[in-house]
């Protein structure tokens, strides 16, 4: 049994053992009289702007076995992914963020429970600020209860803001399951995935072991290979595995006070072959085996004091992440004539601990005030090293170095939000204005093996400070008492990263002596902003019908990206094969509109209740300016215009069925102006595609589930994850294209049985 699990299983088992308190129980009713308040955008979800809600059943219908399938019909959201064999042979293949807008990687915010998820992580040996080598593949969406996605700067609030959007990734608790007449509960399901030959097993299971003490645990098992393609060409085979486990203790202290303990953590492996490599350099591709963990422990205290002056509600959270990839490759290796085998260790290893406290305060008037403040300690490493091996002579080759400085952050946050409700021309009206402040201080260490063959770039790296200001504006009217207009800005930031401002590769490793070319990180970068405008409609103007709307206008600047620099015969007199390095160069504008519908047919003819036809569409455009170059053009992370509708049939005694058509346009992504590239590019084809997903209730105790996506066979490919494939002009970039092709018909089923 592994270490995760057994830690689980103890925190269920300890809380027989907990104190039941020395006075009389209460009952079940008494204690739910705790003051629960939602966060957020959960707060008056009419009011806010664009945010996507994607519950559990809808993951599962999306066949979301990872973070690639959770936004599968969301027209202005998608996810990239790094190809397989795609970068550096050292490189991992793997999902790298979310794209909202047209805005992506690192510059959207991803937390779990209101806790960061670790960054992807950037090489820079590919010199450009948006490849990364390691992705954000970090947990299991089996143990989401929603998954909730902002597009656009965050308003301000707790949690991790985006610069472009924010994702927050909700996860089950006992009262999910539980109620006043149901005290235990338990499901196994069994799925089946086509693209990915992949099989899972989960467990649920949550347990009222007294009125005052509520238990859950989660237990998922996953293996499977390479997502399957329509590609022409071999795919490079890969096998890998998942286990994923959450457990939840939820104590009711009092009838004021709840204490909440949380176990999550993720494990993952996969072995690949980059046989795409295979090359004079490498005669016989190259191997790789990646492993992933994240483990989190977390206490959380509800307190909702009668009476109290400050706060209706406080929470406050004590927390304890550690998160790690390490990829190991091996490969044979032939230059100069020598034949080696290289055995190249690579990772990323994030370890964070905070403290976060939330209150919210009702003012009277139906005006309410929500402020917190947050600390956070985070520890990254970002190691490299290779074992060389001399093949003629058995002698080995050894080098180390960082791919970064080794650094540790402090990061302090407070934040304040009020609504304040007055009548507007005979309208209820809410205004919601916020201000965010974050201080961080980067503290690097063990320069002593900081790109050591360059003794110069060390003494440029010093413990840094910054600080930001972000203020949030939502001015919402209620034109029905379900249907909204609204006014949105929000004014983003993004600091500079450890590894940009100290992101290092270059080819003295191998020597620490001659001449050569150096990619250096940038200790004098500033932030990144974004001011966000949004008008839009949401809610339900009439009964049967859910309408949202939006239009939208981001601006950006101070974008960072990789600069070719003059040689700098001074500083670095041994850098004369070229220097890079990233720079504020950067500006772009991104606006567009985009809706989403539903109508109950039942509302309208009796005969048509339980079906429904959803629809949904989203344009958008962007530009780009290099504001060294002057430079102009489109911005290639900007996606085409895409559109989906459904014909759904939903009877809660029986079972269900939706059939959906998604359509996207074509596009080929323009010159990246603010990078310097000139490359061309592949011209993504548009396309459309049908899914087709049901479920039956076979029984109160049994439901069959699956879906058969991609029902024509369409070869097609998804413009995020394709677009900066280069143009096929020779037999191996034409190959690199037949690779990320996405799956021709599939199919996924699962079947759950309920205790």
């Amino acid at each position: 049994m592994s270490p995760h699990v057994r830690a689980a299983l103890l925190a269920l088992l300890g809380a027989t053992a907990m104190p039941t308190m020395a006075q009389e129980t209460p009952s079940a009713a008494e204690l739910s009289e705790i003051l629960v308040q939602a966060r957020r955008d959960e707060l008056n979800a009419t009011r806010n702007g664009n945010t996507v809600v994607i519950g559990a059943r809808q993951l599962e219908q999306n066949n979301a076995i990872d973070m690639s399938n959770i936004a599968r019909y969301s027209p202005l959201i998608s996810v990239p992914s790094a190809a397989s064999g795609g970068g550096s042979v050292w490189d991992s293949a793997n999902n790298t963020g979310i794209n909202i807008r047209g805005v992506e990687g690192n510059r959207v915010a991803l937390d779990l429970d209101g806790i960061a998820l670790p960054d992807a992580a950037s090489k820079p040996d590919g010199t450009s600020n948006n490849a990364f080598g390691i992705g954000r593949d970090y947990f299991d969406p089996e143990t989401f209860r929603e998954i909730r996605i902002g597009s656009g700067a965050s308003p301000a609030g707790p949690g991790s803001p985006g610069l472009g959007g924010a994702v927050s990734f909700v996860t089950k608790s006992p009262e999910d399951f539980l109620s006043a007449t149901r005290k235990v509960y338990a499901d196994y399901r069994f799925g089946y995935t086509s693209d990915r030959k992949s099989r899972a097993h989960a467990v649920n299971a949550a347990m009222e072991i007294n009125p005052r003490l509520k238990a859950l645990i989660v237990a998922v098992h996953r293996d499977g290979e390479q997502p399957d393609s329509q590609s022409s060409v071999p795919l490079n085979p890969e096998d890998w595995d998942s286990d994923a486990v959450l457990a939840k203790l939820h104590w009711t202290l009092a009838r004021d006070q709840k204490l909440n303990f949380t176990v999550d953590s993720f494990k993952s492996g996969h072995d690949r072959r980059y046989d795409n490599k295979t090359s004079a350099l490498y005669p016989t591709g190259v191997g790789q085996n990646s492993n992933t963990k994240r483990t989190r422990f977390s206490v959380a205290h509800q307190w909702a004091p009668a009476g109290a002056a400050l706060s209706d509600l406080l929470e406050t959270k004590l927390y304890t992440q550690k998160a790690e990839v390490e990829d190991l490759t091996h490969a044979d290796y032939v230059t100069g004539g020598q034949r080696y085998v290289r055995d190249i260790n690579t990772g990323y290893y994030n370890d964070s601990k905070g403290i976060a406290m939330d209150a919210s305060k009702q003012l009277g008037g139906g005006n309410l005030l929500n402020y917190g403040v947050q600390y956070e300690r985070l520890e990254s490493r970002r190691p490299w090293s290779e074992d060389r091996l001399v093949v003629a002579t058995g002698a080995h080759q050894y080098m180390s170095k960082a791919r970064m400085a080794d650094m540790d952050t402090d990061k302090y946050a407070a934040y304040v939000r009020g609504e304040f409700g007055f009548a507007l021309a005979g309208h209820q009206a809410t205004l919601t204005p916020g201000l965010r402040a974050e201080h961080r201080k980067l503290s690097p260490k063990h320069l002593d093996q900081y790109i050591v063959a360059v003794p110069s770039a060390a003494k440029e790296i010093k413990e840094e400070t910054d600080s930001t200001l972000t203020p949030s504006l939502n001015l919402s009217v209620e034109l029905t008492p379900h249907f909204n207009a609204y006014a949105q800005y929000s004014r983003g930031t993004r600091l500079p990263s450890a590894a940009e401002r100290t992101g290092t590769y270059d080819s003295f490793s191998y020597t620490a002596a001659g001449n050569a070319y150096a990619v250096l990180g940038n200790p004098n970068l500033d932030k990144e902003t974004s001011n966000a405008f949004e008008l839009g409609l949401k809610g339900a103007p009439t009964p049967g019908v859910e309408f949202s709307a939006s239009v939208f206008n981001t601006r950006y600047s101070n974008f960072i990206e990789y600069v070719t620099q003059p040689i700098d015969r001074v500083n670095y007199p041994t850098i004369t094969q070229g220097l890079f390095r990233p720079e504020n160069v950067g500006k772009a504008r991104i606006y567009g509109v985009e809706f989403s519908s539903n109508f109950a047919l039942g509302q309208w003819s009796p005969v048509m209740k339980g079906y429904s036809i959803n629809l949904a569409a989203g344009a958008s455009k962007g530009t780009a300016e290099n504001t060294r170059t002057g430079k102009e053009a489109d911005l290639a992370s900007v996606q085409p215009y895409k559109a989906n509708a459904s014909f759904a049939y939903d009877d809660p005694q029986r079972g269900g069925a939706a059939f959906t058509a998604s359509t996207a346009r074509g596009k080929r992504a323009a010159g990246d102006v603010i990078s310097g590239t000139t490359t061309p590019l592949f011209d993504v084809p548009g396309y459309t595609v049908y899914d087709l997903t049901a479920y039956w209730h076979l029984n109160q105790h049994m439901t069959l589930s699956g879906g058969i996506y991609n029902l024509g066979d369409r070869k097609y490919w998804d413009y995020a994850a394709a677009r900066t494939l280069v143009a096929g002009t020779t037999a191996a970039t034409l190959a690199d294209i037949e690779r990320q092709a996405r799956p021709g018909r599939n199919y996924a089923f699962n079947l759950k049985v309920i205790y």
